[in-house]
């Protein structure tokens, strides 16, 4: 008898097909944390423009103030 007679039979057509879909579930999450990685990225980004943004309005209610009193 051989190894592969000995082994279980797999009810989706084989162990290439689960070896297959188990490379191709590894690759999606790559994918994924390499996405998340962008997102918290982007995230990181977005807040410094929002801090930027508030920079910008505070010295610009600064300046108009300055201009209002003279």
């Amino acid at each position: 008898m051989s190894a592969a007679e000995g082994r279980p039979r797999c009810r989706w057509g084989g162990g290439e097909a689960v070896l297959r879909a188990r490379a191709e579930a590894a690759g999606y999450r790559r994918l994924l944390r390499a996405r998340a990685a962008e997102v918290e990225a982007l995230r990181g980004a977005v807040g410094a423009l929002h801090r930027q943004l508030e920079g910008l309005r505070d010295r610009r209610s600064g300046e108009l103030a300055k201009y209002q009193v003279r």
